[in-house]
């Protein structure tokens, strides 16, 4: 920023929006991580490997809804957009098939 001189881009008129939206990211990013060690307990002797794994899976899958709501997606291919919309549907089966996995 300060090579391209962009860095007064970021107080603009009209930013403060996306600032609202940057803090509320972070609360709710940091929030999450709060929230997995207690529920990592919960979750039985696999809970570390299996609340890991679905806390990723619904960072990226809440993510690409997301961007499907806010249009982040417009433009894109119809094959990317059925390849993320698939990976989607494959980590959903995947918190399911770890969540039954870890009540064996």
């Amino acid at each position: 920023m300060r090579k391209n001189k962009t860095g007064s881009l970021l107080l603009l008129q009209g930013t403060r929006h996306y600032w609202a939206l940057a803090a509320l990211m972070g609360f709710l990013w940091l929030g999450g991580f709060s929230l997995y060690a207690p529920g990592t307990r919960r979750l039985g002797a696999l809970g570390i490997s299996v609340g890991w794994a679905i806390m990723m899976s619904t960072m990226v899958i809440t993510a690409n809804i997301l961007g499907f709501i806010t249009g982040e997606w417009k433009g894109a291919s119809r094959k990317a957009y059925s390849l993320a919309v698939a990976g989607v549907a494959i980590l959903i089966l995947a918190i399911g098939v770890v969540g039954y996995a870890n009540q064996l």
